[in-house]
């Protein structure tokens, strides 16, 4: 029975070596909501920021005409 149980506990360690534990596909889905909402939020933060960059550099350029 010891055989059983040592040959039980490597499969098992085989598995999972590092200890992590099984994401359901409920927890993937969010998971690749938040990230994909964090990637176009920054993308868009930074698209707002550039256009009042060249709005500014416009503004500035035509006092200077």
């Amino acid at each position: 029975m010891r055989g059983l149980e040592i040959k039980l506990a490597s499969t098992y360690q085989a598995e999972n070596p590092r200890g992590f534990s099984e994401v359901g596909e409920n927890k993937q889905l969010l998971i690749a909501i938040v990230v994909c909402s964090f990637f176009y939020f920054s993308r868009f933060l930074i698209s707002i920021r550039w256009c009042k960059i060249l709005t500014i550099s416009t503004i500035s350029f035509s006092t200077f005409l």
